[in-house]
């Protein structure tokens, strides 16, 4: 390959991929450096300048002023030495023009295979420079080729792929076909970017919203979150500060104009569009929409949230396959439980009575009257001072005690140590039925030895 050859190719692959001339220009001196010296040496550097604009590729090489030339690459003749030096003299180090040419085949197809791995690198730099603050973004393309695990998308400057799993059931290409989607990720795969996309992932659908609403994408409106199963149906949320926008009805446009066009993107996807709120339990309402919700009951323990729906409204808020209530769980991030009103009456007066059983059971429990060093009058001052449970008293100070009853602080020990063994032994004692519980429950030895008897009789 010559001179002009490899600067046209350079030129060319340059423009392909997006590399600056500064770039090109260092890596083909890198290349065209590594090239002559390999070729004459490392004892003394060659020089490298080049003009891309003008396909120039100057080489000088050292030679040393010599009697007799016995290398033609290390050594020049006086006579030589007179075209390069007015007054040369024995000794002496000229740096001689050569061409990549001269140099032979070997040298310039180490040229080339520098140049390649330094276009390579400088490459896989500009695809990171460009895409990297892309990640998240909506990118376009048009369609390389498929297979059967992926789809290969031309994005511009590279190559990209989108999985099978992050396309929409339905999605069909053929080459050449303009392509929409999300950069998901930059993978790096043996040591190149590899640029992943997804047309399913819920952040998709939000930066669908940003492109085709102008208040979403002015931020006037702000899309809070959004639950997917693509291809299906969708749940977004939104929210406005400002009063005189009503954010769903922004979202949906006149006669649904505006969420047809990016349902029509993700293959005929439903979109529910609800209002977002800052109150978690207005937003899980607004969320199961189109039910309505007649009463909520929040279970702190495990962030559950019980929904109660009119009777006729149950399937509704569950919706197909429990599609409905699967997506706004997600959406809001919280457990929903939903129940219709007959239902939950039941429940109610369910709980109503355990709760009774439990206080009652409590009272029994930690009622004073337990402990028998306590009389009416002390078991009322105590009652009094707040400390009016057996629990509460164990773990009462010394002060406290004294205080309440009147009495020194000798007694007002007995009393909380009362209390305390009291507990202890009452633990105890709901351990020992604990585990008689656990024993009638098990497979006994004396069961089994029965059976065994009862077929030795027969």
């Amino acid at each position: 390959m010559s001179s002009r050859e490899i600067v046209k190719f350079v030129d060319e692959l340059g423009r392909d991929k997006g590399i600056s001339r500064d770039i090109l220009t260092e890596a083909l001196r890198e290349a065209i450096f590594a090239a002559v010296t390999k070729r004459i040496g490392k004892y003394l550097e060659p020089e490298v300048e080049l003009d891309l604009d003008r396909g120039l590729i100057n080489i000088l090489i050292p030679k040393e002023v010599s009697e007799s030339s016995e290398s033609n690459w290390y050594e020049i003749t006086m006579e030589e030495a007179r075209e390069y030096k007015e007054s040369p003299e024995y000794g002496d180090i000229l740096m001689v023009p050569t061409t990549l040419e001269a140099l032979g085949r070997q040298a310039a197809l180490v040229a080339k295979q520098k140049l390649l791995e330094k276009l390579k690198e400088a490459e896989k730099q500009v695809i990171l420079d460009e895409f990297q603050n892309k990640i998240g973004e909506i990118v376009n393309g048009a369609v390389l080729k498929t297979d059967r695990d992926n789809l290969i998308v031309n994005i511009g400057k590279t190559e990209a792929i989108m999985p099978k799993r992050e396309m929409i059931p339905g999605d069909f290409f053929n080459r050449n076909d303009y392509v929409r989607a999300l950069l998901l990720d930059i993978r790096m795969v043996k040591g190149w970017p590899q640029l992943v996309l997804s047309r399913t992932h819920p952040n998709f659908l939000k930066k669908l919203f940003e492109a085709e609403i102008p208040e979403v994408f002015e931020g006037i409106i702000t899309v809070k979150g959004a639950a997917r199963e693509p291809g299906d149906r969708a749940k977004v949320a939104v929210y406005t500060t400002n009063s005189n926008i009503d954010p769903v009805g922004a979202c949906i446009g006149v006669k649904g104009s505006r969420i047809n066009a990016i349902s029509s993107e993700l293959r005929g996807e439903k979109i529910d569009v609800v209002e977002w709120s800052p109150d978690s339990v207005q937003y899980v309402c607004n969320a199961i929409s189109p039910a309505e919700v007649i009463l909520t009951n929040i279970i702190e323990d495990d962030k559950t949230l019980e929904l109660v729906v009119p009777d006729d409204q149950l399937s509704l808020a569950i919706g197909k396959r429990g599609q409905n209530v699967r997506l706004a769980a997600i959406l809001t991030e919280w457990r929903l439980d939903v129940l219709k009103e007959s239902e939950y009456a039941q429940i109610r007066n369910s709980r109503l009575e355990e709760q009774e059983h439990d206080m009652k059971m409590f009272y029994e429990l930690y009622n004073l009257e337990n402990l028998k060093n306590l009389d009416h009058a002390m078991i009322g001052r105590l009652i009094e001072s707040g400390l009016d449970d057996v629990e509460k008293l164990s773990g009462a100070s010394v002060d406290e005690v004294a205080a309440a009853l009147s009495i020194g602080d000798g007694e007002a020990v007995e009393v909380i140590n009362s209390a305390i063994d009291y507990l202890a032994a009452k633990l105890e004692e709901l351990e020992g039925e604990a585990e008689a519980d656990e024993n009638d429950e098990a497979p006994g030895s004396d069961a089994l030895s029965g059976e065994e008897s009862g077929k030795d009789g027969e």
